[in-house]
């Protein structure tokens, strides 16, 4: 009975690596004949104290995190006996993306409670990623002696396996009365198996038993797309006017484009995806802070939807061109995860592969498009005399303005100008960032949308209360000081 014993921080032999067994030192017979049975055989002999410490019961209303680092250290082992098992188990050119830390995590300490009901650790670990597993016998990647190279076909176990511990503890987190073993059981494999066909740094996994749905998620952004929507109209000064006057205005005036307040706008959107990020990081404890950046960059705006606004009322053209030149040069850093949705397709043939992920792929090309003009543009824009650098002056100079004017009205000086130019002069690119745009904002709904659906609980926030809040609220208070600059 497991009852009493207490998990404290120990190691069975420690390598540079921090992994638990000598590979030179083990009596694991090597072979280019991968047997998956054979293979949890040694698992079972040489993981032993990872597979208990993982299975342990914890004490009630313990920490989600407490059993986190058993399911590391069980994967670390797991890849110990793996490489020290099967000769065809190098890496390659996959080493880098090996999620598997190298480094030794202490087990947190506390006391097991006996049986809480866990479904059969060994067997649920080893039935998660069957399919990896017989992959090296389907493919004969290991035949003559491992000259064939079976890389990706390792990774894949690798990834799969240390999916299947980390979700075992999450799965049994929520292990209740109202949940069968089956269902924890499901919960487990079927997860383990998404791992493989998606990025990992850009997954999320906090730990807890309940995981924001998809729907949930992409509901979150499509509202936070309509409030900017709202604000923009609302905060329209000049259409108000309009409106409410009793004098019926044949033409609007002449509309100005105020340099400080498009960069206000650019600096805004540059926070935010820091903001997510911050937030996920403090929620998730597996996670990718600058890829998590990256995601949100890729995130659905609507800047193109205030653009529509411009072609009705030139009054909206200001607004929409702040939001698409912040919008666009989003593009150019969110390359990163387009590339990889569009170029970089997983490695496996598991039939279980959703047909979602040609969206995904789909996607990720189309979202290229945007990325690539606006990169070589800017690009070029250095070649000539750094022109995107030198585009910094007319903010500095309206900040300028607005904090000097008044120093200027006291000491009976006349006072600087606004700089700011009729955005019909920008009508032809107007025209172009919205072309450019709409591009971007369909290509971003088909990741987003497809990523989350394809994730499910691997992309698992422990709470959107903080990240709806931010989406919900920066576009009214963006907007807000947006028409108070230009009063200025």
């Amino acid at each position: 009975m497991l009852g009493g014993l207490v998990f404290v921080v120990a190691v069975l032999a420690l390598t540079g690596r921090g992994h638990h067994i000598s590979l030179v030192d083990s009596n694991i017979t090597s072979t280019n004949n991968f047997n998956t049975n054979d293979l949890w055989n040694n698992v079972a002999t040489y993981c032993g104290p990872d597979l208990s410490a993982l299975s342990a019961c914890p004490p009630p209303n313990s920490n989600i995190k407490l059993r986190k680092p058993a399911s590391i250290n069980f994967a670390q082992c797991f890849e110990d006996v793996f490489k020290a098992y099967f000769t065809c188990s190098d890496l390659g050119d996959h080493g880098d993306s090996n999620p598997i830390k190298e480094e030794f995590v202490p087990l947190n300490e506390f006391e097991d409670q006996g049986n809480c009901g866990y479904p059969d650790l060994q067997k649920t670990l080893k039935e998660a990623c069957t399919f990896d597993a017989n992959e090296f016998g389907r493919t004969n990647c290991c035949k003559d002696e491992g000259v064939e190279d079976c890389s990706q076909q390792a990774l894949n176990l690798l990834i799969c396996e240390l999916q299947a511990a980390e979700q075992y503890v999450r799965c049994t987190n929520s292990l209740t009365s109202s949940n069968s073993t089956s269902n924890t059981t499901s919960c487990i494999t079927d997860n383990a198996e998404i791992a493989t066909w998606l990025p990992k740094d850009f997954l999320v996994f906090s730990g807890t038993p309940t995981c924001p749905t998809a729907h949930k998620l992409l509901t979150t952004l499509a509202i936070s797309n309509i409030i900017a929507l709202a604000s923009a109209l609302l905060s329209n000064t000049q259409l108000w006017k309009n409106v409410l006057s009793r004098a019926k205005v044949a033409l609007p005036p002449a509309i100005r484009l105020n340099f400080l307040s498009m960069f206000i706008s650019i600096g805004v959107h540059i926070s935010i995806p820091f903001i997510m990020g911050i937030i996920l990081q403090k929620q998730g404890y597996t996670i990718n802070w600058l890829q998590q950046v990256l995601l949100w960059t890729v995130r659905p705006r609507a800047a193109p939807l205030i653009a529509i606004l411009g072609f009705f009322h030139a009054s909206f053209m200001e607004t929409a061109i702040n939001e698409m030149v912040a919008d666009l040069l989003f593009s150019i850093p969110a390359a990163n995860f387009a590339v990889y949705a569009a170029l970089f397709p997983n490695k496996t043939k598991n039939p279980m592969k959703p047909a979602v992920y040609k969206v995904f792929h789909a996607g990720g090309i189309i979202m290229l498009i945007p990325g690539v003009i606006l990169t070589l543009a800017l690009m070029i824009g250095f070649c000539n005399k750094c022109a995107p650098i030198r585009a910094f002056k007319y903010p500095l100079q309206d900040l300028m303005r607005i904090l000097s004017n008044p120093v200027r009205k006291v000491m009976k000086k006349d006072e600087m100008e606004r700089r700011s130019v009729d955005v019909t002069i920008f009508r032809s690119y107007f025209i172009q960032f919205f072309v450019l745009g709409i591009i971007l904002y369909i290509g971003s709904w088909m990741v987003w949308s497809s990523f989350l659906q394809m994730a499910g609980d691997l992309y698992c926030p422990a709470s959107l209360g903080k990240v709806a809040a931010v989406l919900w609220c920066y576009p009214v208070i963006l907007n807000a000081v947006r028409a108070v600059v230009g009063l200025l």
